[in-house]
């Protein structure tokens, strides 16, 4: 049976818990998308089958079998099943997550909680050998986590640490000070308090100067920082915010199209249509059908789209994507 995990839409900033081990949390998932979120923990993704599209800040990359992706804490990221805004060309990615606090051994290695990454690829930044000494790595600690066979507690630490080295030695990154860390942070809150409020007011009237007087800063600065932490402008970054609600609603099937334009902030299901042509390729009736058999099992009434599966069927998962690579 497959547990569902996904954010209230007025808040995308996700703070992570960890039920099993302190500092360490694993799950598989299977993804038709993950809206913009930010963390404060280090997150490193292993897909085991399926492709998918992923955006880390501004940039774009496609993701599939094997990739090794490392987000680094603090980075604005969504996920989606859908390759180059098609939506006719989906392939359910399943990946597993491993989320991992900066205060991990810290009392061992103190700069893990002052190290900044780029993010990115880890298949690319490694050697064959060692690329697939880290998956054997990851593959392990996953079993050992869901299995919670006698002293998994110790194989897990130990292998997470082991993955980690292998990122310190490959990804580049940089050790801040403090001055600099609380100078990030302050940043960070900013835009989580810009994400959480369109959040929260994406159905209605949106104004880039009304965003810019709460966080007294000038329009053309907040507008450049729309631009560099997501690639896109203020009101295509709402266009989405209004297209995900859309999506959230189709799970309603006694909501018709043009309720659901206007209750996602649309001015008119014309230009609800327009977006969605734009973005994924096809209307938003075309859209809804494929959604209405994207996944078996429940009905997803609530507008869920991230099934986590729970440890056994984690474990089957983690056993097929090893036996085919």
């Amino acid at each position: 049976m497959m547990n569902m995990r996904f954010m209230e839409s007025s808040n995308k900033i996700e703070i992570v818990k960890y039920p099993k081990l302190k500092h360490i949390k694993m799950f598989v998932n299977r993804i038709k998308f993950v809206e913009n979120h930010v963390h404060n923990d280090f997150e490193i993704f292993l897909t085991l089958n399926g492709k998918g599209m992923m955006e880390i800040n501004n940039s774009t990359y496609i993701y599939g079998p094997g990739d090794i992706f490392f987000i680094n804490s603090g980075d604005v990221h969504s996920l989606s099943s859908h390759l180059n805004n098609d939506a006719s060309k989906t392939n359910e990615p399943t990946s597993l997550f491993i989320q991992i606090s900066n205060h991990f051994l810290r009392e061992y290695f103190p700069q893990i909680h002052n190290s900044v990454f780029k993010s990115g690829n880890l298949k690319n930044a490694l050697s064959k050998s060692d690329y697939e000494t880290l998956y054997a790595i990851l593959v392990k600690a996953a079993k050992d986590y869901f299995s919670e066979t006698n002293y998994f507690q110790l194989d897990v630490v130990s292998s997470i640490s082991k993955a980690l080295s292998y990122v310190y030695r490959n990804l580049d990154y940089k050790v801040i000070n403090e001055v600099q860390k609380e100078r990030i942070s302050r940043k960070k809150s900013r835009m989580e308090r810009i994400i959480s409020y369109i959040d929260a007011n994406f159905d209605s009237q949106l104004r880039l100067e009304d965003i810019a007087a709460k966080e007294n800063l000038s329009v053309t600065h907040l507008s450049h920082i729309f631009s560099s932490n997501f690639g896109m402008t203020f009101q295509e970054f709402v266009n989405v915010k209004r297209m995900e609600q859309c999506i959230r609603l189709m799970a309603n099937k006694e909501k018709t199209l043009l309720e659901i334009s206007y209750e996602s902030g649309f001015s008119d299901s014309k230009y609800m249509n327009k977006m969605f042509l734009k973005r994924f390729g096809c209307t938003p009736k075309e859209y809804r059908r494929q959604y209405a058999t994207f996944y078996e099992g429940p009905t997803l009434d609530s507008g869920k789209f991230e099934y986590v599966f729970s440890d056994s069927e984690s474990l089957k998962n983690i056993d097929k994507a090893s036996l085919q690579s």
